[in-house]
């Protein structure tokens, strides 16, 4: 079977320009949002190949991608977010000499998806405005401008002995807890030479890797109160559910909820986070639940109250394996008709033997702040 040679670019290939490409190919080089609205092809779901015609939330979107360093985007279920950052890649690759760019998906199939979006769309890019190629693969592509897009599962060892210019995240919120907090770990020292973070993600867990990264972006006040553009951690906050899409109205939204219940439709397409798992309390009122500030901590232990003397504690414990997997948690708090939260101790390594003399320790410990609160 014949291979079609004018889907990939020969690298390093002497060639004559017409003035309209030389300015083409300055725009491009210049504007990302040009190179895509005029350049990019995607493979609809439905209406198969056509020109990226960019949503408003999309522009957006990659606006909050090209002017920050570190973006992460909070976007509802098929909103095509990862089109936006696949064309996105391309550009950089192409554009921006010496990059090496890594697509982390929560799953192989994932990252090998972008992937295909990456090559699709240079595939039928004129070769006025697209860089030869000097590596065609199904995990990666390599430009003879000495930048590669590199795509892999997330899991602990990604990256790695890699020397990152650009990393994308894809659902990072569904990658299993462990493999996040390690891989975060790992990736975060390479960023901080100078490398860019691009993490994308419907909501999941709400005390997850993603949540974490998703609130540091969102506290945007300094510390005289001022607004800032960019969040504590340094992360540009970008949102946009189902509203935004200008093919969906409430027609779509009314049959989609009936479809799948409000939970899965509040936490898929509005980007509540709303855990999945069954608990005591309700998920979605726990999603309308405001969080406490912590009052001081010691070691593990976060203090929201100070001990009041002659009052009545009661202390709890939520045990878990001690295995490394879920927190346990003990938990002392005043008894009266509301009850209020004192203090919280979580640990994932203690096993459910050693909980009662820890209990016990903590119970003393608040009597002995009762009659001394100063301790």
């Amino acid at each position: 079977m014949a291979v079609d040679t004018n889907l990939i670019k020969s690298p390093y290939k002497k060639e004559k320009f017409t003035k309209e490409q030389i300015e083409d190919l300055v725009k491009c080089t210049q504007d990302p949002l040009y190179f895509i609205e005029n350049f990019v092809w995607i493979q609809h779901p439905v209406k198969g190949r056509m020109r990226f015609d960019l949503f408003d939330f999309q522009r957006g979107l990659l606006d909050a991608y090209h002017n920050h360093r570190y973006s992460i985007a909070l976007i509802s279920r098929q909103m095509g977010k990862s089109t936006a950052a696949a064309a996105y890649l391309l550009w950089y690759a192409m554009y921006v000499p010496d990059q090496t760019i890594l697509i982390a998906a929560h799953k192989y199939s994932g990252a090998q998806e972008i992937m295909q979006r990456v090559r699709f769309a240079y595939e039928l890019l004129p070769d006025h405005v697209r860089a030869g190629v000097t590596a065609y693969n199904k995990g990666s592509l390599e430009f003879d401008n000495g930048s590669r897009i590199i795509a892999q599962a997330t899991t602990e060892n990604t990256g790695r002995g890699l020397s990152i210019s650009l990393a994308y995240l894809d659902e990072f919120a569904f990658v299993r807890p462990t493999i996040a907090r390690e891989f975060w770990t790992a990736l975060s020292p390479t960023l901080s030479t100078g490398g860019k973070c691009i993490i994308t993600s419907t909501p999941n867990q709400d005390d997850d890797q993603f949540a974490q990264i998703w609130r540091g972006a969102c506290n945007t006040l300094d510390e005289f109160g001022n607004e800032k553009e960019t969040g504590k951690n340094g992360f540009k906050a970008y949102s946009a559910d189902w509203k935004q899409h200008p093919d969906r109205d409430q027609e779509w939204a009314d049959q989609e909820q009936s479809k799948i219940g409000e939970e899965r439709f509040r936490r898929e397409h509005l980007n509540e986070f709303i855990a999945y798992d069954e608990t005591l309390i309700s998920s979605l009122k726990l999603a309308v639940m405001e969080s406490k500030e912590v009052y001081k901590r010691t070691g593990q232990v976060r203090w929201y109250k100070n001990i009041t003397k002659g009052k009545t504690y009661i202390a709890g414990l939520d045990p878990s394996l001690g295995t490394g997997g879920d927190n346990a948690a003990i938990q002392v708090i005043k008894k009266k008709v509301k009850i209020k939260n004192l203090l919280k101790k979580k640990n994932k390594l203690i096993k459910i033997e050693f909980y009662p003399p820890i209990l016990i320790f903590y119970a003393t410990t608040c009597r002995i702040r009762q009659s001394n609160p100063r301790q």
